[in-house]
């Protein structure tokens, strides 16, 4: 290999390493961030569940600032790891090409560059579907809130508002047998796949939320 190209190569390494330590960085900082988020939000829960009504209004509210901070970052980290994830498909696709011109010593050294490309691709996939799968749990968390809070007021929880609960968790489902077969995708599909995991979990919450004001109008 002559001494320029060489040098391109170690500067390519170098990069990669450097984007990849910074995107490792940068999902610690995140992930830290969401698990102390988790913890506050599941114990503002367990709070609602014996305190007197005018306690548990403050405490309600303070569950929807809180969540709102959740899905800040969630979507935060999800979205750095789609762009992790663009990043090292156009890695693999330069990597493709170049191996359909690369002599025999060069195509070791590309087949080789390629899998480690790969295990960093799979490595960002795996992130992105976990990140998924903990925003359901979260979802099914409050699901679970909005039917005690339906539990508690009896006489008001008409059948429109049952058929809601129900359809609540219809949607939760049909998302996570979206993620699951996510998780299973080709590379080809993967990226369709994961617009469909989105818009089902974007579904979800709209019907949450209108779930929640149909259940506070009833009160």
């Amino acid at each position: 290999m002559i001494p320029e190209t060489q040098q391109l190569e170690d500067t390519a390494s170098a990069d990669f390493e450097a984007d990849k330590k910074a995107f490792y960085d940068s999902m610690a900082k995140l992930q830290k961030q969401i698990d102390v988020i988790t913890v506050e939000v599941n114990k503002l829960r367990v709070e609602l569940k014996t305190q007197a009504d005018e306690a548990k209004a403050k405490t309600a509210a303070r569950v929807n600032e809180v969540t709102k901070n959740l899905d800040a970052a969630r979507r935060e980290q999800q979205t750095e790891i789609e762009d992790r994830l663009k990043q090292l498909h156009s890695i693999i696709q330069s990597i493709n090409a170049e191996l359909k011109h690369s002599t025999a010593e060069g195509k070791v050294a590309a087949e080789a560059k390629a899998k480690v490309v790969h295990e960093e691709y799979n490595s960002a996939r795996r992130a992105l579907t976990a990140s998924l799968e903990a925003e359901l749990v979260e979802f099914k968390a409050r699901i679970g809130t909005a039917a005690d809070t339906v539990a508690e007021k009896k006489a008001a929880a008409t059948a429109a508002i049952h058929a809601k609960m129900a359809d609540l968790h219809a949607k939760h489902d049909a998302a996570l047998k979206k993620v699951h077969a996510l998780k299973q995708a080709n590379e080809a599909a993967f990226g369709e796949l994961d617009r469909g995991v989105r818009a089902a979990i974007a579904d979800l919450k709209t019907a949450l939320q209108r779930a929640h004001a149909d259940i506070a109008a009833a009160s």
